[in-house]
């Protein structure tokens, strides 16, 4: 049940994030949230202020993007759980890009919180079996 309702509350943030819905994305992220990509490290709110700009500029994901993860991996530790593997970003079933990704998720008395984020873009030599 724990997983069950850690993956619902993941996909639902996913959800926002890609539809620009930064009140549910601030609202399932922890104060002290920071994501790390390519272009450096984000606070929270300098996240959410970013994709803000982007959704009014209509420069964020069209309806038609959505994310699928390709490997998947959970490890609980308490309160804690580590979510990682490899996504696909989709744009009108065309693939838009491809990255390796972690997450560190608390849960509390609400329900499931988002720490942290890390991606990192995956080429092809890096996913190759």
């Amino acid at each position: 049940m724990k997983n069950l309702d850690l993956l619902s509350t993941r996909e639902d943030w996913y959800a926002a994030f890609f539809a620009g819905d930064t009140e549910f994305m601030a609202e399932v992220e922890a104060d002290s949230f920071c994501v790390v990509h390519a272009n450096g490290v984000q606070s929270k709110w300098e996240q959410l202020h970013g994709i803000s700009r982007a959704v009014e500029a209509d420069l964020w994901f069209p309806d038609s993007a959505y994310k699928q993860d390709a490997q998947l991996s959970l490890h609980n530790h308490g309160d804690f759980s580590v979510v990682s593997g490899l996504s696909h970003t989709w744009i009108d079933d065309t693939e838009h890009s491809k990255v390796f990704f972690s997450e560190l998720w608390r849960q509390n008395t609400q329900g499931w919180q988002l720490m942290h984020l890390h991606f990192t873009p995956a080429t092809e030599t890096t996913t190759a079996v």
